[in-house]
């Protein structure tokens, strides 16, 4: 093996011309493929990493209410922070999302924009802190300014501002109210690609007055994994939260006020479809009155048992009271008795039933404090006749695996009328798969061009060597007469050609380096849809050790096995055959 080695680098320093021909094409094939993998992993990075986490993370958690997809909130955050952390694996951050569309003026002019949140921590001053173009981030950090915004320099000039100016906004809260506020240009800043240039960021809490969010409120929660590279991770970690969250009974416990006299009681919603109406009449026994009208904001009905605590009748006016989780507030709200149930299938204990749309009203906005542990509480289980009928804490919308599917799950929610709040979960492959297509489009532009190179470095190697075994006929039949083995002359043609095609590619791949480097000095500026690939407005090129290696060893092997049948030939020829070659 050392001799073959030794002959085969030999034999490469005497066909110096050729060789060296072969191995420049080799090394431009393998400098043009890390290149294109080195920025097809770019696109990748930019957008699973850069880009499409901060508009829609990896995987998102939205709140819907009354069936209407523009009013998202979650009443009860970090509930739900909780559940994300206890049931999905390989966390980066989760953070709350405020965005609302807006129409803004600034010096006499007028633009759309999206305004949003943003947190002040460290991400925070990394990114925004060295893409000042003018004023100072202490001015928005600080409280001198009244709702200091940052916004990107094609928007402050687009509206005409600049640093201290007043942009007037115009906006919708989450009780859907119009809201009109002055915004103070705390700093302009740049963009690195269009996708950004439509934002304008407001501090989370100044966002929240201005739309209508308490402390425990918030939009959406937005999740990143640490380098997300694998699809399957946020899929199947949304899949798993999905399951986490099913629903339980929404319980509200507090005390029914009549006259001087209080009880205790639990207040439940029940649903007044076709089919939990009559679920109601087989186990609910209604003895006196009727339950309330389906339209009906304030009738309820009550137990037997609370009834006799209370003396309550049809058509007596109560109060029902208790108190906030959040706050300690007490929500009181007045009502009309319709009917009195006796127990049927639920315990003979102090109950208020409300249909579901008198039931959200209160409890969407007051969310009351756990039942759980108060030992009168009455919590119906998930297996008994009625448990279909009770107002759940949230519906679960299905798991979608595109953006058109998650539209249409949308628009049939839309339709239902439904008043409580639905859960969605979402990963960034519905919400942004338009951009994943076009990331999809470049990579397999990268792939073809590898292809093409392979096939260039397939009938290079194959056309050399067989010009080279043609020249060195009668070599063969000298080193088969004096005892070389056939498998000896094929492995020494063999192995020159993967030397060859080594030695090319290690200088490809350094020559790859310095050209990434040398093109991500350049700045691109640029509006249209290419400032997608950009990062600071240079291109960026991602290289990896795997893929480096991987190409390396594709070309090595396809090399090899180009170089195994013209070198199995020529092994095959005899040594008379082959001294007796003339050209």
């Amino acid at each position: 093996m050392k001799l073959i080695l030794s002959l085969s680098l030999r034999n490469l320093l005497r066909q110096k011309r050729r060789n060296a021909f072969l191995g420049i094409a080799i090394g431009f094939g393998m400098m043009i493929l890390v290149m294109a993998n080195a920025f097809s992993y770019g696109i990748s990075d930019t957008l699973f990493n850069r880009l499409i986490v901060y508009m829609a993370g990896h995987m998102n958690l939205t709140a819907m209410e009354e069936s209407n997809k523009q009013k998202r909130v979650i009443r009860d955050k970090d509930r739900f922070i909780g559940l994300i952390k206890a049931n999905v694996e390989g966390i980066d951050k989760v953070w709350e999302a405020i965005g609302v569309f807006s129409r803004v003026i600034g010096n006499a002019k007028g633009d759309n924009a999206i305004i949003v949140n943003t947190e002040i921590d460290q991400e925070f001053y990394d990114y925004f802190g060295q893409n000042i173009v003018e004023g100072n981030i202490r001015d928005f950090t600080g409280d001198r300014l009244e709702n200091p915004v940052l916004v990107y320099s094609s928007k402050a000039k687009s509206l005409g501002v600049k640093c201290g100016d007043v942009i007037k906004a115009r906006m919708q809260t989450i009780s859907g109210q119009q809201q009109s506020a002055r915004l103070t240009v705390a700093a302009i800043i740049r963009s690195s690609n269009m996708f950004e240039e439509m934002v304008m960021f407001l501090k989370q809490k100044d966002i929240k007055a201005l739309l209508g969010y308490r402390d425990h409120e918030t939009g959406a929660l937005y999740v990143s994994f640490k380098k997300l590279n694998n699809p399957a991770i946020a899929i199947k970690a949304a899949d798993k939260l999905h399951a986490a969250l099913q629903p339980g009974v929404a319980v509200i416990y507090g005390e029914m006020v009549f006259k001087k006299k209080t009880a205790p009681a639990t207040a439940l919603g029940y649903s007044r479809n076709r089919e939990a109406v009559s679920v109601m009449d087989k186990h609910v026994p209604i003895l006196s009155g009727a339950l309330p009208e389906e339209k009906s904001e304030k009738g309820v009905v009550v137990s037997k048992s609370l009834a006799s605590s209370l003396g309550l009748k049809k058509g007596d006016p109560v109060r029902y009271r208790y108190k906030n989780k959040f706050g300690g507030i007490v929500t009181e709200n007045n009502y009309t008795v319709t009917g009195v149930f006796g127990s049927g299938a639920m315990p003979a204990k102090n109950i208020v039933l409300m249909n579901e749309k008198t039931f959200y009203k209160t409890y969407r906005e007051n969310l009351p404090g756990d039942p759980k542990d108060i030992r009168d509480a009455y919590i119906p289980d998930g297996k008994s006749a009625l448990a279909k009928v009770f107002a759940p804490e949230w519906r679960l919308l299905p798991r979608t695996a595109t953006h058109e599917d998650m539209q249409k799950k949308l628009s049939k929610m839309t339709k239902t009328k439904w008043k409580g709040p639905w859960l969605d979960i979402n990963t960034m492959y519905e919400t942004a798969d338009q951009i994943l297509q076009l990331e999809g489009a470049l990579n397999m532009v990268a792939v073809v061009a590898g292809l093409i190179l392979f096939f260039i470095i397939l009938i290079g190697v194959l056309n050399t060597l067989r010009m080279t075994i043609r020249e060195r006929t009668r070599e063969i039949g000298t080193v088969r007469a004096i005892g070389m083995q056939r498998a000896d002359v094929k492995y020494l043609f063999i192995t020159e050609i993967v030397l060859l095609t080594a030695f090319a590619c290690l200088a490809g791949i350094i020559m790859a380096f310095i050209m990434m480097w040398v093109l991500g000095l350049f700045t691109i500026n640029t509006d249209s849809v290419l400032s997608i690939l950009l990062v600071n407005q240079r291109l960026y090129f991602y290289p990896t050790a795997f893929s480096i290696i991987r190409s390396f060893a594709v070309i090595i092997i396809l090399a090899g096995l180009t170089a195994y049948f013209p070198a199995r030939r020529a092994s095959n020829l005899s040594a008379v055959e082959a001294l007796g070659h003339f050209e």
